[in-house]
């Protein structure tokens, strides 16, 4: 199963029903658009003067992130909403991933399989020799899934999958966003907001629905979703290295990390088994993420997703402070 997944296409998929059905009910809540940072500081540079009257929601936005991390990334965006119904991580698609475990051979507590009944969540954890082999017995039957020879030669497999990932780019974010600003300067007009996803999205559905109300179909009918697959499924680093938004987010996720007392992934390491191949938090995270090896500085990219959590083996995984 993938609850969480599904929990989120329905949180994300609730909020564009909300702001479509209020729009259509004239009842003024504007859009997610109205709540970006990266439209009121382009805004602001455009016109010359602040548009105070969007603050309050920008900086509720920039408070929930503070305090609970990327939820708006993974929970909200209607971006995140069109990867997990469509391009979800391999197999693509809803059913996406549940992990695997290259030490473990698929008994109880081990790739995913749930703790047998009677059985307590340390049994789930151990598995027994045969369940979740270490040393060189591990390290041979993650050589056989596929792991690389060198792993297997240095006689354990927990090797650290955040070495190898891509973390988001603050500075490539920051890089992006001055330059639509001193754009956004120069024509006096938010450029980010013509090939922003959120509002791409937003297009796309107002677009489709004034050709069944109108039947006025336009050209942003093929260029709306055009440019929102070109950026969601071409750009596949948009999210960490490009967009905008970002760059704010990870000034909060920073912040949020050095206070040390928020919420956020916390790994029982008596109960994890990544020592014994499992990388099932890797190989669910969104953003590829092992939260039995993740520093603070990993942690900051984490979109509290909660596929980490879900699919744990061993329920190692827990949200506290």
């Amino acid at each position: 199963m993938n609850k969480m997944r599904y929990l989120r296409i329905g949180v994300a998929a609730a909020v564009l029903v909300v702001v479509f059905a209020c729009t259509f009910a004239h009842v003024p809540i504007g859009t997610l658009c109205a709540l970006c940072p990266v439209g009121f500081a382009e805004m602001s540079v455009a016109s010359g003067s602040v548009p105070w009257e969007l603050l309050p929601g920008v900086l509720i936005v920039l408070g929930v992130v503070f305090l609970l991390g990327r939820v708006f990334c993974s929970w909200v965006c209607p971006t995140s909403l069109l990867r997990n119904i469509f391009g979800g991580r391999t197999p693509h698609g809803l059913t996406g991933r549940t992990g695997t475990c290259a030490g473990c051979k698929g008994a109880s507590g081990c790739a995913g399989a749930p703790v047998p009944e009677g059985g307590s969540e340390a049994q789930g954890a151990s598995g027994g020799d045969d369940a979740c082999p270490s040393g060189a017995t591990a390290c041979a039957a993650a050589e056989g899934a596929g792991a690389s020879e060198a792993a297997a030669a240095e006689g354990g497999c927990a090797s650290d999958p955040n070495k190898a990932r891509t973390r988001s780019s603050l500075a490539a974010q920051g890089i992006v966003l001055a330059v639509l600003l001193v754009v956004s300067f120069l024509v006096h007009f938010p450029v980010f907001c013509l090939f922003c996803p959120i509002g791409l999205a937003f297009g796309t559905i107002f677009a489709v629905s004034r050709m069944f109300i109108t039947w006025q179909p336009g050209w942003e009918l093929i260029v709306f979703p055009a440019m929102l697959a070109l950026e969601l499924f071409v750009l596949r680093r948009w999210c960490a290295a490009i967009c905008p938004l970002g760059f704010f987010f990870g000034l909060m996720a920073k912040a949020r990390s050095r206070i040390g007392v928020l919420p956020r992934v916390r790994v029982d390491q008596q109960a994890c088994i990544h020592a014994q191949g499992c990388e099932v938090c890797a190989t669910t995270c969104p953003e590829d993420i092992c939260a039995a090896t993740a520093d603070a500085r990993d942690l900051e990219d984490c979109t509290m997703c909660l596929d980490c959590r879900e699919h744990c083996p061993s329920r190692a995984i827990r949200m506290t402070r």
